[in-house]
């Protein structure tokens, strides 16, 4: 299942939360045309591609679906166009972790008429989505995403009318890899306690917090720990979110009662991401706290409401 991933329109961030700003997304540009893997020099085997490494060749192959209109020229850069416009792409995802590759052209005809004419020849792979029309007009199409390995994987067309009767294209291939928890970034094995809080909410008339929950039930804690370790790195980068105003929820992970702190989750963390602490050091952001809230009560076997 394709994880939503949050897109810039423009100015305008499209996301499954209620982002209001975003201050930095991170960009790896790939050598553009097709990439084919080199032929082994020795009986070895060649290590896995890193998700990265995949990705960066999917954006590639991506670029050359491009279907090419006719009487089109490749051009080594962006055109010189009043406003700077197609020098960036308008339409991205938000993640630390994209390719976009880039091709610009130049050919005869109006702008709708060559995005109908692409979408028209495009490989039958790729399924229409996002469309923006101003001073440039965008059609973005993608292909499924690879399960914990690629998040997305789109090419964007972008046109705006040049001189001479003529539209001036840009092609993004955008590819979004999900990074792999190293086994540091875990909830340390020793945990054998859990204790659940429920954090106050942010409505102005919530309800106070209930009494927090704690268990001591190893096999009980192991299985909320798994929920955790099973979660992916978030690759949204520094943007600004609001936390959950339902409240959600804190867990705090102790080899026994009254133990010192091994680790603690928060589902605080705004645009649907968790917060989490080894021995007080934090970790990388995860994803997926409202799928979290759920899993854990019902495993905890607890019934308070903290969404929404």
């Amino acid at each position: 299942m394709r994880r939503d991933i949050p897109r810039i329109l423009g100015t305008t961030i499209v996301a499954a939360c209620a982002a209001t700003a975003v201050a930095a997304c991170g960009t790896t540009h790939a050598t553009p045309g097709p990439v084919t893997p080199a032929a082994s020099r020795s009986s070895s085997p060649r290590p896995a591609a890193t998700p990265r490494q995949r990705a960066a060749a999917d954006a590639a192959a991506i670029l050359a679906s491009f279907v090419t209109p006719p009487g089109a020229r490749r051009l080594p850069a962006a055109p010189a166009l009043d406003g700077g416009v197609l020098k960036t792409a308008s339409d991205f995802p938000v993640s630390t972790a994209l390719v976009d590759d880039t091709s610009w052209w130049l050919a005869p005809g109006q702008p709708q008429a060559l995005l109908t004419w692409e979408k028209a020849r495009l490989p039958r792979q790729f399924a229409p989505g996002d469309a923006t029309f101003g001073q440039t007009m965008s059609d973005t199409f993608s292909l499924p995403p690879v399960s914990g390995v690629l998040n997305s994987r789109d090419l964007v067309v972008e046109v705006v009318s040049a001189a001479g009767g003529q539209t001036a294209i840009r092609v993004d291939a955008q590819v979004t890899w999900q990074p792999p928890r190293s086994s540091a970034e875990r909830v340390p094995s020793a945990a054998r306690v859990v204790t659940i809080s429920q954090l106050p909410s942010l409505l102005p008339h919530g309800r106070r917090p209930l009494p927090s929950v704690t268990i001591t039930d190893a096999a009980v804690t192991k299985r909320i720990a798994a929920l955790v370790d099973q979660l992916p790195v978030s690759t949204l980068g520094v943007m600004s979110c609001p936390a959950m105003v339902g409240g959600g929820i804190e867990l705090t992970f102790r080899a026994k009662a009254g133990a010192p702190v091994l680790a603690v989750v928060n589902s605080q963390g705004g645009c649907d991401t968790v917060l989490f602490t080894i021995a007080g050091r934090q970790q990388p952001a995860l994803m997926g706290s409202a799928s979290l809230i759920l899993d854990v009560l019902k495993t905890a076997g607890l019934h308070w409401h903290v969404i929404g």
